[in-house]
């Protein structure tokens, strides 16, 4: 789906439309003391966004390329490139909720969630220096390591603390894990690209996938990931299903597991 040009200035002016709301939902989020009651305000501002996009005639009937559908009979509400629209408008009212609380709701504890971020990233550091591709906790086989480091899959890490948003910082984990996938199929099929067809035992799986995401979170080490995970679950998207879901599970696992190495390692 298709959104046309005009997209943005529509959208901008339907946020600015609710600004005394939107005022009233930070101040409620600023003022609530534990994450979860953060979180509920989080997700009631965006049932509001929601039921205004619904009442708004600029959002409903804005031109959109109908390119994924015939536009002779669509339904607004069940058109896949109104859905995409109405996702990025939602997309954005995220980030500008974000962009303005991201201290209050990133690090909720200050300075002591702060310091466990950067005593968790020192022991990455030092582990770095033993966390190789045949580690005993990590032994990533042998037809993968034609791809190491997997330096595709760290740019999307490194982008973590460009994002603010939630979903932003969500992307950039699902992005990392996609791409390990893509970068393992190659390693396992020897294929330069990835397309066309093939057998079952050359597509990875996750006992593929998990000791190398393990080794590029080691070796990438982002900053404040404890804090990053921690955000991500509280404000996770209320949609997220499938593969995206499932991608973010395995990271999650992937940190579960570093911190037992870290811990036998003391």
């Amino acid at each position: 789906a298709v959104v046309s040009t005009q997209s943005t200035g529509v959208t901008a002016n339907f946020l600015r439309s609710f600004d005394e709301q939107f005022r009233e939902y930070r101040r409620r989020f600023r003022e609530a003391p534990m994450a979860d009651e953060k979180a509920e305000v989080f997700y009631e501002y965006c049932d509001f966004v929601n039921e205004r996009m619904a009442e708004d005639m600029s959002i409903q009937t804005l031109g959109i390329n109908h390119s994924s559908c015939d536009e002779r009979e669509c339904v607004s509400n069940e058109c896949p490139s109104m859905e995409a629209h109405l996702k990025e408008v939602l997309r954005l009212a995220e980030v500008n909720f974000f962009s303005l609380l991201f201290n209050n709701a990133f690090l909720p504890n200050g300075d002591a969630q702060l310091q466990k971020d950067v005593m968790f990233r020192q022991r990455l550091n030092e582990l770095q220096v033993t966390a190789s591709l045949d580690h005993p906790d990590i032994q990533i086989p042998a037809r993968y390591h034609r791809e190491a480091p997997w330096t595709p899959a760290q740019y999307h890490l490194n982008l973590l603390p460009a994002f603010k948003s939630p979903s932003g910082k969500l992307s950039c984990v699902i992005s990392c894990v996609f791409t390990i996938f893509k970068l393992l199929f190659v390693g396992a099929s020897g294929l330069t690209v990835l397309d066309g067809t093939t057998d079952e035992s050359s597509v990875p799986g996750a006992d593929d996938l998990m000791p190398v995401l393990i080794y590029i979170i080691i070796h990438c080490n982002p900053p404040n990931l404890l804090s990053t995970i921690e955000y991500i679950n509280y404000f996770l998207p209320r949609n997220i299903s499938g593969q995206d879901q499932y991608m973010w599970m395995q990271f999650s696992g992937a940190v579960e597991f570093i911190k037992t190495m870290l811990q036998r390692s003391t």
